[in-house]
């Protein structure tokens, strides 16, 4: 009986040997150390890969990153695939830990990641997905509403009793909230719309508009525009030209440089072609050649009648 109960604990003991052996060792995926949230455009970022299983070799464990491009996980610091500078990160391995790093935190750097691999075993497990955010607000665009170039510079000149409809836009993680305000007055549009209908001049002024992001106020862009009103006999002063837009300005230079361009390029192949004309006249003129007399001639044809008759005789016959 003794035996029988000790031949089962060697039985047990081997079990939990090859259960702990076969067993992979569950990936987690977490920031390194007390990581401040949200995560900025610029700032840095590190990531580590654990298991449950205490000094476990992660040799044989990788981060991937989800690609949207290609529908698929990407490994990182697998060389046969994309590689990590394609992605701009960092992959270190110490003391059996696996740490992914990123500095200067951009865009790109948005989406899934995950740590994946195997054991000494084969067996291959993943961890849960760690989403990463890049928060960012960048630069402020203003456009014209309902033109075909609508880009705006530094100032706009409207026509008096015109409308004129502004309008404000930035790139950003999340859409941005939109102030309008003028200088001088308290009022505020809370939108990234400003329509000014029937201008007058009292209108006349400067407008900015602020973009703020919704999760980080102190992202926050503005942007200026001086609004210049003149009545119906407009007359177009060099500060009329200044103020357009710069496509408009853009447009009102290269429409007359492109209309010279087309003269200068159909002279040019117009005076060679009367050049050679004119040479080869006065080739011919120094052969003694003269003009055929019917098309598809070859040579002029001499004359060889002569005139028989003086002039005088002509003048009889006709008389007579």
């Amino acid at each position: 009986m003794a035996q029988f109960g000790g031949r089962l604990w060697l039985l047990v003991a081997a079990l939990a040997v090859a259960f702990h052996v076969t067993r992979a060792g569950l990936p987690t995926i977490r920031f390194k150390g007390e990581q401040k949230l949200p995560l900025l455009e610029g700032s840095n970022v590190t990531l580590e890969c654990l298991t449950d299983e205490p000094g476990e070799d992660l040799s044989g464990f990788t981060f991937q990153k989800y690609s949207t491009w290609l529908h698929t996980w990407i490994s990182l610091d697998k060389v046969k695939q994309l590689r990590c500078w394609f992605f701009d990160v960092a992959i270190s391995r110490e003391d059996r830990r696996l740490w992914l790093s990123i500095s200067d935190l951009q865009p790109w750097h948005t989406g899934l990641y995950r740590c994946t691999g195997s054991n000494s075993t084969g067996n291959a497990s993943a961890s849960q997905e760690l989403e990463l955010s890049v928060e960012y607000l960048h630069g402020i665009l203003l456009t014209r509403a309902n033109t075909w170039c609508g880009t705006l510079g530094d100032s706009v000149t409207v026509l008096e009793g015109s409308t004129l409809a502004l309008e404000c836009s930035a790139d950003a993680s999340q859409p941005p909230r939109y102030q309008w305000k003028r200088e001088g007055e308290a009022w505020a549009e809370e939108s990234g719309a400003l329509t000014l209908a029937e201008v007058s001049r009292e209108h006349t002024g400067t407008y900015t508009c602020k973009a703020q992001h919704p999760l980080v106020p102190r992202l926050i862009q503005t942007k200026s525009i001086r609004v210049f009103v003149e009545g119906r006999e407009r007359a177009y002063t060099l500060d009329s030209v200044v103020s357009l837009s710069t496509p408009m300005l853009a447009l009102a230079v290269a429409l007359p440089a492109v209309l010279l361009l087309l003269v200068v390029m159909v002279v040019a192949f117009l005076i060679p072609r009367h050049r050679a004309a004119a040479k080869k006249k006065a080739a011919l003129e120094e052969t003694g050649q003269r003009t055929p007399i019917y098309k598809g001639s070859l040579e002029s044809v001499p004359s060889v009648v002569a005139d028989t008759h003086p002039p005088g005789d002509l003048k009889r016959e006709h008389t007579g």
